[in-house]
This record gives structure tokens, sequence and C-alpha cells, in this order.
């Protein structure tokens, strides 16, 4: 008896805890428990559906809810809506004001949601529903819910308030000779930029939500019959696997689809230009725009893609390669200057010429850090005080920094803390890193530049040349949803050539990459060919 007992007592014991734990898991996870309630169809009775609503968003949410009798009385209409989201306005003159001041002769039995639909309610979007889990994923979008007494069936009518600021000029892709519009945070404003753009059926959208939670709302963009189909079901295939609780924004997209999302070079492009995007549907690329995010992602890309801008294609082209180049040019000072300064002083004093180096040790007599010190500090600096800059909106946080490099800058050496050459040699890296055109590879750049500063400062110019190899063969190595990030060089390209380091005369650019577009590669004929 007094095994029973204790067997007993620890049985209970077990199931309280089995219970407790299950109770416990239902709170960590409570997302679950609204997917297994809407897992039911519309209630006949308003009231009930009222309820049930009530139940599923609590309170505080803003759910609106008003019940109707209509047709002299011998029916009624429920009305919910989420306010906040909703356009209240539209709800009462489009919906509720016609259906209460209609009249209709009915001598047979009619469909009641159809005669709402088609003479009472004059909002083109209306679809309809018998299943809760629609009605609260559209209630959620500021979509207006029509119940009728009765009917287990309901109009789900489109009433979403749209607030949206204005479209602007773009603040991080400046151009002189392109347009001087910018995506906003809002999805269809968006799409509409494209089109007018490209105003062709062969358009394509596509639309994924992603985020159990954010429910983000994306659109995968390309043109059908130039991009090529394994790329875009590629990235379908990607967007489809997602499983997460929010993405915030295209950032956070970017990582969960890119090919190696722990490498240092972005595979994508963020762009706030609808010109930019535009261009590259025409080359064979797709477009990902997203709701609540004022840029569109572009792939694939190859890293010279990263120097090319839309003046590119407004200047001649002497111009234009000139100003490529340029920017090449900068990325190369941006990531060498200092580790090149730093293995000359240091270590291969030889390479120097004798006048420059006594001009060198002259200017650091006096200065108590090693070169390697001075110029990691003098970097990490700068890049503080253009973090800081950043934060402090408009004009004031540009002259706070010019304002704390120059006095910093004057200050230390004054104080014999860092050298003159020094201070030059961070200047040019810093400045340069300014003429790279893709905000997303900014950031990269200055890391790598820390990576061979500190590969100098411990080999020397041994150090560097071996970080230089080690950073070509990872580029090497990367793919931008299968295109190979170094193309057009590997594989070689001579069409794709002939945009990468230079931009040739239009005449020239006829036909498309045979990656991105393998199957119509013609971009321009003469006229009559």
């Amino acid at each position: 008896m007094k095994e029973y007992l204790k067997s007993s007592k620890t049985s209970r014991y077990k199931n309280k805890r089995k219970n407790r734990k299950n109770y416990r898991d239902e709170e960590i996870d409570p997302t679950q428990l609204p997917s297994e309630a809407q897992e039911r169809s519309i209630f006949s009775k308003i009231d009930k559906n009222f309820s049930f609503l009530n139940s599923i968003f609590g309170n505080g949410i803003g759910l609106v809810e008003a019940k109707y009798n209509f047709l002299e009385g011998r029916a009624q209409f429920g009305v919910a809506y989420i306010e906040g989201m909703a356009d209240t306005k539209l709800i009462s003159s489009q919906i509720i004001e016609p259906i209460l001041k209609g009249m209709v002769d009915i001598k047979t039995d009619f469909d009641i949601l159809a005669l709402l639909q088609s003479k009472f309610i004059s909002v083109p979007k209306i679809k309809t529903s018998n299943q809760m889990e629609q009605v609260v994923k559209d209630l959620l979008e500021g979509n207006t819910i029509l119940f009728v007494d009765g009917k287990d069936t309901a109009l789900i009518i489109g009433s979403r308030k749209v607030e949206k600021r204005a479209i602007e000029k773009p603040n991080n892709e400046v151009a002189i000779l392109a347009a001087l519009d910018s995506y906003t945070e809002e999805l269809e404003t968006n799409s509409s930029m494209i089109i007018r753009r490209l105003p062709t059926p062969n358009l394509r959208f596509e639309t994924f939500t992603v985020g159990k939670l954010s429910q983000t709302k994306i659109k995968l963009l390309w043109l059908e019959g130039i991009a090529n189909k394994q790329i875009i079901e590629e990235v379908r295939q990607r967007i489809e696997k997602i499983d997460i609780d929010a993405v915030p924004g295209l950032g956070t997209l970017a990582e969960l689809i890119q090919d190696n999302p722990v490498s240092l070079f972005p595979k994508y492009r963020q762009t706030q230009r609808p010109d930019i995007t535009a261009r590259v549907l025409t080359e064979g690329r797709f477009a990902i725009l997203s709701s609540n995010s004022p840029f569109a992602l572009i792939a694939p890309i190859s890293f010279w893609d990263n120097f090319k801008t839309i003046d590119d294609y407004s200047e001649t082209p002497f111009v234009a390669s000139f100003l490529r180049n340029i920017r090449i040019t900068s990325f190369l000072l941006a990531i060498l200057v200092s580790s090149l300064y730093l293995s000359f002083v240091t270590y291969n004093h030889t390479i120097v010429p004798p006048s420059l180096a006594l001009n060198i040790a002259s200017g650091r007599e006096g200065v108590p850090f090693p070169s390697v010190v001075e110029l990691f500090v003098m970097t990490f600096s700068i890049d503080m005080i253009r973090e800081a800059s950043l934060r402090i909106a408009g004009a004031v946080g540009f002259f706070i920094g010019v304002l704390s490099a120059v006095v910093i800058g004057q200050a230390s050496v004054e104080a014999g803390y860092v050298s003159a050459s020094v201070i030059i040699v961070v200047a040019i890296a810093s400045i340069s890193s300014f003429a790279i055109s893709s905000t997303t590879l900014v950031y990269p750049a200055r890391l790598i530049n820390y990576f061979f500063i500190l590969l100098a400062g411990i080999f020397g110019m041994f150090g560097l040349i071996n970080g230089i190899v080690i950073v070509l063969w990872h580029l090497l190595s990367l793919k931008s949803f299968g295109v190979p990030y170094f193309y057009p060089f590997i594989p070689f390209d001579f069409e794709g050539m002939k945009d990468t380091f230079i931009r040739a005369p239009f005449s020239l650019l006829k036909k498309r990459s045979r990656i991105l577009a393998p199957f119509n590669r013609i971009r321009m004929n003469k006229k009559g060919e």
C-alpha cells in the first residue's frame, strides 16, 4: 500500500512537472496560440465573431466593432477594423453609409453578400473568406471586415490607411545628371517608380510575406525573357526557406538569402535610386523591394559593380571611364596607403628615397609611440569621428566632424604624440573611402585597412603581400547567387569587360552578360535589322 501511494505520488509529481513544462513552453512560444485559434471557420453570428476577435487581439490594439440594421431591419451586418490602420473616412462614406441608405426591391431569394458588393459598397478591392485566419491577417493589414448575420462568410474590404512621406532626393547616392527621386517606405509607391521606368508586361512582380511576427511584405522583381530563370528560381527558394520572427529591413533579408553571409564583401547592392534598379533589371538581374524600407536590394553583382554609378551612363564614355577608374583607385588607396607607409618606415627602409626617409625621420623625432600604434590610434579616431558625425543630423554633424578632425590632428602633432606624416597618410585613406560609390563597400574597406595595417606592422611588406593574396583568394572564391564575384575576369567575358574598368560607347555595348541573360543577350540592334 505504501509503495502504491509512493508511486502514485511520484506519478502525480511527474505529471505536474510535465504540465508545468508544457505551460512554460507555451509562454515561451506564444506565436503558436493565435495560429491554432485561427484554424476555424467564421461563425454565422456577428457577436460570436466579435468575441472571437477580442479573444485573439485582447485590449489596447484599437479594434473597433459595430453592428447595424439594414434593408429596413430585415438584415444585420457588423464591421470590424483596427483604428489607426484603417481609413475611417472611407469606411464611413464608402461602406457603412451606402449600406444603411441602400434600398432594393426583394421579391425572391438572393445572395446578400453579392448584393452588398454589386449594389452598395463602392470600394474596388473586395474579397470573401470563410476562415478566421485570413480575417485576422487582413485586419492587421488595415482592411475592414464585414460580417452578415446568418452568413459564415465575410467580406474583406480594402481600407488601408496609407501614410507616407513625400518622394525626396536620394541622400546616399547623389547623382549629377540623373533623376532626383528616391524610394520611400511604402512598397506600392516604390513599385510604381519601377513600372513608370519600365512600362512593359514583361516586368514581373512576385510577393512574399516573411517574418512570423513582422509579416514583412517583399516583392521580387525581374524581367521575363531576360533574367536567368535558374537565378530567379534560386532566390525564390531562398526566400521561401526563411523562418524567422521578424525581418525589419532589407539588411536582414540580404543576410538570410546571400551566399556566404560571413564574408566581409557584400554579394548584393542596396540602392535608394529607382533608376539604378530599372537599369540593372534590363541587364538580367533581379531586385527586391520591402515594405518599411526606402532601399532596393540588387543581385547578383560582381565586385566591379560596386564602382559603377548611374552617372556613368549619362556622361561621355571617356569621362565615365575616367571617373570609374578614380573610384577603383580610391578603394585601393583606402585599403593600402596606410599599410604601405607602415611597411616602408618600419621594415623596408631601402625602398623609400633618402630625402623622403629623412623628412619622415625628422617628423617622428620625439614621438613616443611606434608607427603601428600611431596608425591604429589615428585611423580609429577618424572612424570614430565619422561615425559620430553621421549620428548628428544635418550640417551640424558635418561641421563637428570636420572641426574634430582638424583640432585633434593639429593638437596631436603639436603635442608630439603623432607625426605629421601619419596624419597625412590617415587623411588620404579616409578621404579615399568617401569616393567609393557603393555604400555597402565602405565599411569592408575600413576593416580591410585595419587588417593590412596589422600585417604590415608585424611582418612588413611580406605580411602586406600575403594579406593581399588572402583577400584576392577570398574574392575569387565568392559567388553572388551563383555568379562568380570576379566576373567578367573569372570566367572571362569580353563583352562584360567593355563595362568594367571602362564604359565603352553604347554602340559597342550590344550584348548582355552571358551569365545573367543567357537566352536574350541582344540589347541593341541597328534600326531595320
